[in-house]
C-alpha cells in the first residue's frame, strides 16, 4: 500500500512520486476535489445524519482531522438545536464545554466551563451560541458558549450566552454534556433534536455519503485517457475516529470496479493498494482483505476498528521508543506548567488596554497583577480624606474576577491608582467605573526567557 502525505497531494506542481503513477494520479484527485467541496460546504464533512448523539459531540473532533488532512484551517462553527420549549414555564439549561487558549504551545491550555442558568419565556434553540456584546467606550467583542435563542415579544429573536468566552483569545474544542429540563417537572425532557450522547446508536446507517467525480490525467490502463472516475466517502465525519474507505457506487460498471484500487483517507494522508515493502500500511492481526464496493457493508472489521500504522520490512525494526533530553525536557515542563506556576527564569511582559468605562479582559497565563488607571473620574465621586500619612479615598467602581468566569466577588475601586495581585488559576477579570468615568489597564504576566 502506497502512503501519500497531505503535503504532497496538494503541491503545485505535483512531485514526480504522485504524478506519474496511477495510484498517485488518484490519491491527488480525490485530496484536491475533497478540499475544494469542503471549502464549499464544510458542515457535510463534520456532521453525520443517523446519530443525533455523534452529530453534535463528534464534530470538534472530525473538523480537527479534515482540517488535518487537506491542509485548510475552517473553524468549528456553533450549533444550536430547536426546541419545543413555549413560554408560561420556567426552563433550566445544564451542560459544559471546553474552550483551549490560542495560544502555540505550551501555552494552549484548555479549561472547561459548566453552566447552569434559569430562562423564562419561550425558547426556540439551546446549544452552541455566539453573541457579539459592544461596551461602553465602542470596543466590541464575540463570545461563544452555551446558551439559548429565546423568542422576545415585539422584537427578533434574542440569543442569551450562560458565561461564554472571547472567540479572539479562545476556541471552543469539545461539548460534553447538554439538557434542557422545565423546573417545575426536570424528569421530562424537553422534545428536541439536540444530540443526548456521543456513542453511536444501533440503528446507524452509511447515510450522509458524499459523492464527487475526479478526473485522472493519466487514466486506467485499458481505458481512454483521461479517466472520470465518481468517488463515494460514507459518512466523511467519522474522519476524526477511524479511518475512512474511498468507495466506488455500484452504479459504476463492475468490471471497470474491479481495476480500481483501495483508498483510505486518514487525518495525516492518503493510502493506495493492498501494501508493499517498505510501505506504511494498516494491519489488523485476523482480518483478510476484500474488495469493498458496497456502502451496505458497514460490519467491515477495519472500518469499526482503525488498526495501527506498521511498517514492512524483511526484519523486525530495532527498538526506538525512547525520547532524547530536549524531548524529555518538553514534556516535564508541559506537565508542570498545567499543574503549578513556572520556576524556570521568567521575563515579566506587560499588556495595556486603553481607557474605557468597564471591560472584560482574558488574563494570558501566568498573570502576576492587574494595574488599573483611573483616566477620567466619575463627575459625581464622593472621596474621604486619607490623612496625613494615608491616600485619599474615592468610591470609583468595583471590579472582579474569576477562574472561569469573570464575576466573583465585587471589589470597590477605591484608589485612583491600583495595583492588584492575581491568584495561580485567575483567567478572566472584569471592572465597571461609575457613569461618566473611566480607566485604563495594564496587565503584568510571566514569560519564558
Amino acid at each position: 500500500m502506497t502512503w501519500y502525505p497531505s503535503s504532497e497531494l496538494l503541491l503545485d506542481p505535483s512531485p514526480l512520486r504522485v504524478s506519474d503513477s496511477v495510484p498517485g494520479q488518484l490519491a491527488r484527485s480525490t485530496a484536491r476535489e475533497l478540499a475544494l467541496q469542503r471549502s464549499r460546504a464544510p458542515r457535510p464533512f463534520a456532521s453525520r445524519g443517523a446519530s443525533p448523539g455523534a452529530a453534535g459531540f463528534a464534530l470538534a473532533v472530525a473538523n480537527e482531522a479534515w482540517n488535518l488532512l487537506l491542509n485548510q484551517n475552517i473553524p468549528m462553527q456553533g450549533q444550536d438545536y430547536p426546541v419545543n420549549a413555549p413560554a408560561g414555564v420556567v426552563y433550566r439549561m445544564r451542560g459544559s464545554v471546553t474552550y483551549r487558549r490560542r495560544l502555540p504551545p505550551p501555552l494552549n491550555i484548555e479549561y472547561t466551563a459548566e453552566s447552569d442558568r434559569l430562562f423564562g419565556g419561550a425558547i426556540l434553540s439551546v446549544g452552541v451560541v455566539r453573541n457579539t456584546v459592544t461596551f461602553a467606550g465602542g470596543d466590541t467583542a464575540t463570545f461563544e458558549g452555551l446558551g439559548v435563542v429565546q423568542a422576545l415579544p415585539n422584537l427578533p429573536p434574542g440569543t442569551i450566552i450562560d458565561g461564554g468566552a472571547n472567540i479572539e483569545f479562545w476556541e471552543l474544542i469539545s461539548t460534553n454534556s447538554l439538557s434542557l429540563t422545565r423546573v417545575d417537572s426536570p424528569l421530562v425532557p424537553i422534545p428536541s433534536t439536540f444530540p443526548t450522547t456521543t456513542q453511536p446508536q444501533p440503528e446507524d446507517t452509511p447515510d450522509n455519503d458524499q459523492t464527487f467525480p475526479i478526473m485522472l490525467p493519466g487514466g486506467i490502463p485499458g481505458m481512454l485517457l483521461p479517466t472520470p472516475v465518481i468517488i463515494l466517502i460514507p459518512r466523511p465525519s467519522d474522519l476524526g475516529r477511524r479511518p475512512v474507505p474511498v468507495l466506488f457506487p455500484t452504479s459504476i460498471p463492475p468490471g471497470r470496479r474491479e481495476v480500481m484500487p483501495q483508498m483510505w483517507l486518514t487525518p495525516e494522508g492518503i493510502q493506495v493498494g493492498t501494501g508493499g515493502q517498505n510501505d506504511p500500511v494498516r494491519i489488523t492481526p485476523g482480518d483478510t482483505i476484500t474488495n469493498i464496493t458496497n456502502i451496505t457493508q458497514v460490519q467491515d472489521f477495519r472500518q469499526r476498528n482503525p488498526p495501527p500504522v506498521v511498517t514492512c520490512n524483511a526484519e523486525p525494526p530495532p527498538a526506538s521508543d525512547c525520547c532524547d533530553c530536549e524531548e524529555i525536557r518538553k514534556i516535564v515542563i508541559e506537565e508542570l506548567d498545567s499543574k503549578f506556576p513556572p520556576k524556570r527564569p521568567f521575563t515579566l511582559q506587560t499588556t495595556s488596554f486603553a481607557a474605557s468605562n468597564s471591560r472584560t479582559i482574558t488574563l494570558p497565563p501566568f498573570t502576576r497583577y492587574v494595574n488599573l488607571t483611573i483616566v477620567i473620574p466619575p463627575p459625581s465621586v464622593r472621596s474621604q480624606f486619607g490623612g496625613a500619612d494615608g491616600q485619599e479615598v474615592f468610591y470609583n467602581g468595583w471590579y472582579s474576577f474569576g477562574a472561569t468566569l469573570s464575576t466573583n466577588e465585587r471589589i470597590p475601586i477605591h484608589y485612583n491608582s491600583m495595583s492588584i495581585p492575581i491568584p495561580p488559576g485567575v483567567t478572566r477579570f472584569t471592572y465597571t467605573v461609575y457613569l461618566g468615568g473611566t480607566a485604563s489597564v495594564t496587565v503584568g504576566h510571566s514569560v519564558e526567557t
